[in-house]
């Protein structure tokens, strides 16, 4: 592919995301720009929060200072940065994250997992807790610890075939995965794949109900009455009316299919109940759900539910590549603004990685998320001069490194440094 034809990839796909005079009018929406406001200016902040998201471990105002101060030439205070992680930020990068997500483009659907086209969409839930200054514990109290005082937890919904982010949702550490997930409501025509966080014959009965499907682990404690065997079970007519812990299995065949009837708050849902046996624990891994035994046979279900293993990637992703692992500020909004910087790194690395495969003609699902967050700290500034749309020439690099040592890698301690060198003048 000619070089041209590289940077019109990453134009239409990642640079259309957001552009700079959408980021200056959201800005004044926002709260970020105020009248006269001669400070950073906003589509260089959300470049440097996002760079910033991927480049260091300890999440700090300083490492936003200094992209700003070394890749962008905006030189400002480092208290001018701390100052702006106000309300007004915080709902900038939360409104950036917003469009970047409505905005990705969403790759073709694989071949291999053509069976699915049928579905509007294949989600999943999951949430990951965030360890939090203890100036925050009245705002959110950890639970899970005593030696954690304030944590704060993200709720994500993942496409999980195209690995893409759909919805996220930020609370306190109390805030169940269940009720978040109730609450987001369902998406008619989508297939859920839920853990057992998500259990709950009522929240199953819903999706049935909202022209939805679910695939969910089996809870151990739950015993529904048996309404119908398929196959997998000794004297399946008899069977019929037990409940579901009283059945005899058949040791010839590794697999069991019937349908059960749950209790809910209001009277019963009816759901299908599969198992495959695991040699190596001597016992059956069970779901539960809503899919028809004519689509999709007991294999078919193990295998579909080992795509959640993507909303598994996207907050490992988060963790390691974009530090959200710990927030270490006393101000809710600068944490928003840290959070929502991660996020809105996550939309654009996936953006890049569609633009590279697109590049190359080959899928998506070739090339490793974890692998590209690694490699993030590496990419990100480039990618944030062309997005700039700032010449890369051999003065400009030179200069960018030159001025990323003199200035990004100051001395913070520059009296303690002097004074005690002084005592060999």
């Amino acid at each position: 592919m000619h070089s041209t034809s590289f940077e019109k990839v990453l134009q239409q796909r990642v640079f259309s995301l957001f552009t700079r005079d959408e980021v200056e009018a959201l800005a004044v929406l926002s709260g970020y720009t105020q009248r006269r406001d001669r400070g950073i200016p906003p589509f260089e902040f959300a470049l440097s929060c996002m760079l910033a998201a991927t480049s260091e471990a300890k999440r700090s105002f300083a490492t936003v200072w200094r992209f700003l101060l070394a890749a962008f030439d905006v030189d400002v205070a480092r208290s001018a940065v701390t100052q702006r992680f106000d309300k007004g930020s915080a709902d900038l990068m939360e409104t950036l994250f917003l469009l970047a997500v409505e905005r990705i483009q969403t790759p073709d659907h694989p071949q291999v997992l053509g069976k699915l086209k049928e579905f509007k969409e294949v989600l999943a839930h999951d949430g990951s807790v965030i360890k939090l200054a203890g100036v925050l514990s009245k705002l959110c109290p950890a639970t899970r610890t005593n030696s954690v005082a304030a944590a704060g937890k993200v709720h994500a919904t993942v496409d999980v075939v195209h690995r893409r982010i759909r919805a996220v949702v930020v609370t306190g550490e109390r805030e169940s995965e269940l009720a978040v997930a109730k609450r987001e409501g369902i998406q008619q025509g989508a297939l859920y794949l839920n853990d057992l966080g998500y259990f709950e014959h009522d929240y199953f009965e819903a999706i049935q109900k909202g022209e939805a499907h679910v695939l969910s682990r089996l809870k151990q404690n739950s015993n529904p009455v048996v309404t119908r065997v398929r196959h997998g079970v000794i004297a399946p007519v008899r069977s019929v009316g037990m409940k579901l812990n009283d059945l005899s299995f058949c040791r010839t065949q590794d697999t069991f299919d019937l349908d059960a009837r749950f209790k809910t708050s209001t009277g019963t849902v009816e759901l299908r109940v599969v198992g495959r046996y695991n040699p190596e624990t001597q016992k059956y891994h069970c779901y539960v759900t809503t899919l028809n035994a004519a689509q999709f046979s007991v294999e078919e279900l193990v295998i579909l539910y080992t795509l959640r293993w993507a909303i598994e990637l996207f907050f490992k992703l988060m963790k390691s590549s974009m530090h959200l692992d710990h927030v270490a500020t006393g101000s809710a909004d600068a944490v928003r603004t840290h959070l929502y910087s991660s996020l809105l790194a996550a939309v654009v690395l996936s953006a890049v990685t569609d633009s590279a495969a697109k590049a190359a003609g080959m899928p998506t699902s070739r090339i490793s998320p974890l692998v590209v967050g690694m490699a993030a700290p590496v990419l990100a500034v480039p990618l944030a001069l062309l997005w700039l749309g700032k010449a890369i020439t051999n003065s400009t690099l030179a200069a960018l490194i030159l001025r990323t040592i003199s200035l990004g890698c100051a001395d913070q301690n520059v009296n303690r440094t002097q004074e005690y060198w002084g005592l060999l003048s």
